[in-house]
């Protein structure tokens, strides 16, 4: 597995930064601030999980995009510019630009969470939250283990079905008749894996005594300069998106498109931070080779 620096730090670092860029995704539906959210949640995706696998869930991203904008033009008729009729219900402008930038934001906050997914391991939640709330911390690394490990194992039940079937392609019967029969062997699996870890919880005395602690990952000079620079890039930019950018409207005309362009810039540094320390990494190394 490639080494990425900002899977290094300390897991308060990352997951402050997390919690920036996924909140920042959801505050504003500017179209400026959406469009950066998205661009580099895909190129943050496609720096850790490489560029196939994030072409795959955009291919569904789009189609999620699609499905809001027309939903949102068709259903609602707010907005002056009028683009055609459909029937009696007017198409307009602004109805679709919000459709488009609400699909936007939706992709934009999924493709963040599968990079936290990948970033924010259950072991860096643990050790970050393990003794504050003991309970809850391992209620949520164990929610988010448990959703590769679902995807993983039926993509293992999906190969073994089209191998017992060969290369003759599945008419539409066989096709229903094995989504059921996955759904009902991943919901076996679950069963049977919660029960395995139950019992394995309860063998190591979970919940007899009180829960000791243990984090190896210590907190440094290093550590507590990235979290500094990192509030001050959230504050500046909340500021920023709740007094500023917040002021765009989309009814009855769009108004406020038009931002200062270190605005953006202010943006494009919090969600960039991991390559900036990427690209930090790599000038130290090739000064320390000279």
């Amino acid at each position: 597995m490639k080494r990425h620096v900002f899977c290094d730090v300390h897991p308060a670092v990352i997951f402050l930064y997390f919690c920036g860029t996924i909140g920042f995704a959801m505050c504003t539906m500017h179209p400026l601030y959406v469009t950066l959210s998205l661009c580099m949640a895909l190129l943050y995706g496609c720096y850790l999980k490489g560029w196939r696998n994030v072409c795959r869930s955009l291919g569904y991203g789009l189609v999620v995009v699609v499905i809001v904008a027309a939903a949102n033009a068709f259903f609602n008729g707010l907005g002056l510019t009028v683009l055609f009729m459909l029937g009696d219900h007017p198409i307009t402008a602004e109805a679709i630009c919000y459709g488009l930038c609400a699909g936007g934001m939706l992709v934009g906050v999924i493709q963040w969470f599968s990079c936290y997914q990948e970033v924010m391991t259950s072991d860096k939640f643990l050790s970050l939250f393990g003794r504050i709330a003991p309970t809850t911390s391992m209620m949520v690394a164990m929610i988010f283990r448990y959703i590769p490990d679902t995807i993983r194992k039926s993509r293992e039940i999906q190969t073994a079905q089209k191998a017992m079937l060969g290369n003759e392609p599945p008419t539409k019967k066989q096709s229903l008749v094995q989504g059921v029969r996955m759904a009902s062997i991943l919901m076996s699996w679950s069963m049977e894996s919660s029960i395995e870890t139950a019992d394995s919880m309860r063998s190591r005395g979970y919940g007899e005594v009180r829960r000791s602690h243990y984090t190896k990952q210590k907190i440094n000079r290093y550590d507590i300069i990235l979290l500094c620079v990192l509030g001050i890039l959230l504050v500046a930019n909340g500021y920023l998106i709740f007094a500023k950018a917040n002021q765009f409207a989309f009814y009855p005309w769009i108004e406020g498109l038009a931002v200062p362009w270190w605005m953006g810039m202010a943006y494009l540094l919090l969600l960039g931070l991991p390559f900036l320390l990427e690209g930090r990494e790599q000038v130290c190394w090739l000064l320390s080779r000279l």
